[in-house]
């Protein structure tokens, strides 16, 4: 489902005489603008190698996304599944990944996924628990438990404390991306609402058109998620307290942008930290 617009890119486009093509930021062409976007971000990578390392050789990425965590797990050695709602983003994967790479692919959602067998290690990067409301959540982490294998373990991200204070603030900004076509500027957007709890973030072409037209405008929702919720969550569903790694993150202190939350089901029985 497309998400809404932010109240400042109305505004813009009625400005403008512009109207809306809203699209998913995780379909068709927005997969596209999201790979863009995050494929130069190296953002966690080096923490989430580090614990494959450690761990068994089957890893589960769950929304995987266009590779960002997968394509360099797999240079590590590491067998990998790749599970994601969007065609579309395993579709700009499978041509990311050589053809003899152990990578396996599955559209499937997070939240509800049965693949009868076990994994080492399941990732869930890039803060993407976020996609997730509460009851989600609930179904991932029982999803994440009925997959890991004796002694393996969940990581995944969360924002740290000073991104997450950012993350409260209603904002906009301009941004560059590099595409295959060069630089393009686009107009990121990003509403607080529901009390703090939800934000959506569109972003569109920057400045707009100066003839009125159709503006393509890509959106998502987004929870906004905490650190210690999360760890919370995770203990209620029968993980055990989770390690927390701090992630280096362009040049701000490790852990305030972003950390890992690395743990296993309280039977598991080892020790993640």
């Amino acid at each position: 489902m497309t998400a809404p617009l932010t109240d400042s890119v109305r505004h813009r486009l009625a400005e403008a005489g512009c109207v809306a093509d809203p699209s998913d930021v995780y379909a068709s062409v927005g997969a596209r603008f999201y790979d863009d976007l995050v494929g130069p971000d190296r953002s966690e990578i080096l923490e989430v190698l580090a614990v494959a390392r450690r761990s068994g050789p089957e890893v589960l990425d769950l929304a995987a996304g266009t590779g960002r965590l997968t394509v360099p797990l797999l240079r590590s050695g590491a067998r990998v599944t790749a599970l994601d709602l969007s065609p579309d983003m395993l579709a700009r994967l499978r041509d990311a990944v050589p053809p003899q790479a152990p990578c396996t692919f599955v559209v499937a959602d997070m939240c509800a996924f049965d693949l009868k067998r076990a994994f080492d290690l399941i990732v869930l990067g890039a803060t993407s628990i976020t996609l997730l409301g509460g009851a989600d959540r609930r179904r991932l982490y029982a999803a994440v438990r009925r997959h890991l294998a004796p002694t393996g373990s969940l990581l995944l991200s969360v924002a740290g404390s000073g991104a997450v204070a950012q993350l409260r603030v209603s904002s906009e900004r301009e941004i560059a991306v590099e595409t295959a076509r060069g630089r393009a500027a686009y107009l990121q957007s990003q509403q607080v609402e529901a009390g703090g709890a939800t934000r959506i973030v569109n972003w569109m072409p920057f400045p707009l058109p100066a003839s009125p037209g159709p503006v393509r405008v890509l959106t998502t929702r987004l929870q906004l998620l905490d650190a210690a919720t999360v760890n919370a969550e995770l203990r209620d569903a029968g993980f055990a307290p989770p390690a927390t790694i701090p992630v280096r993150t362009n040049g701000a202190v490790p852990g305030e942008g972003m950390v890992l939350l690395h743990t296993l089901a309280e039977d598991g029985g080892a020790d993640v930290a």
